[in-house]
């Protein structure tokens, strides 16, 4: 009778169990991985244009960029060389096979409309450049990030 008694009110020979259950952590911790790693590729010369403004350290500037540059007046610019638009992606196929890393910085004037930035992006990605990155001018404080 005693036994009983102890099993009903918790009082058994097993006491609690503090395991913790660190499978739903794990997963979590899986997803952002591949989010930060899908998204970390995604954040230098030649033409006037006004950047946009943000916060951070600049990243090391490789020995020879291939910079493509787009300004107020949606001309694009290789390094300062002007592109027409008929010969434009042929010009982006020949840079693509020459680059070493398959790897192009895009600057373009803060008036740019976004969707006008997205084509450009995309002619590149389509051209054959593996990585396309976006080049902002830094400021000393961050807080100025957000255009004050």
């Amino acid at each position: 009778m005693e036994r009983t008694q102890e099993m009903i009110h918790g009082e058994s020979e097993v006491g609690p169990i503090a395991d913790i259950n660190v499978t739903p952590f794990i997963d979590i911790m899986l997803v952002l991985l591949i989010i930060f790693m899908v998204t970390a590729p995604l954040m230098m010369g030649g033409v006037h244009i006004n950047l946009p403004k943000s916060g951070g350290t600049p990243m090391p500037r490789p020995d020879k960029p291939i910079i493509v540059s787009m300004d107020a007046k949606n001309r694009i610019f290789v390094d300062k060389e002007e592109l027409q638009g008929i010969d434009r992606h042929e010009h982006f196929k020949q840079l693509a096979r020459g680059s070493e890393n398959g790897e192009v910085y895009v600057r373009g004037d803060g008036e740019v409309k976004y969707a006008r930035m997205m084509e450009l992006m995309s002619e590149l990605g389509k051209a054959g450049f593996a990585r396309v990155t976006l080049v902002t001018s830094i400021t000393a404080d961050s807080s100025n990030a957000s255009g004050n």
